[in-house]
């Protein structure tokens, strides 16, 4: 092994585009089956269509009242209308 080595003439290598970690959780059949679906439809793979799915829904989370808030006004526009 040398004492130094020379990086001058070396290439940066290309960056991780995400970290993934390996978690093992359980899904009734119905809802694996659901991704399965989906995720073939849009020609990706079930765990892909599932992560997509689960970081639209934390990039879109909102607090308890603006939930509410929402559905009122959606129901009261029907009952109006």
């Amino acid at each position: 092994m040398k004492s130094n080595y020379d990086f001058s003439k070396g290439k940066q290598g290309k960056k991780a585009k995400e970290v993934k970690t390996s978690k093992t959780f359980r899904l009734d059949t119905d809802v694996l089956e659901w991704l399965e679906e989906q995720g073939e439809k849009e020609g990706i793979g079930y765990q892909t269509f599932l992560n997509w799915f689960l970081r639209k829904a934390m990039l879109s989370e909102s607090s308890i009242e603006d939930r509410i808030s929402k559905l009122e006004k959606t129901v009261y526009k029907k009952r109006i209308g």
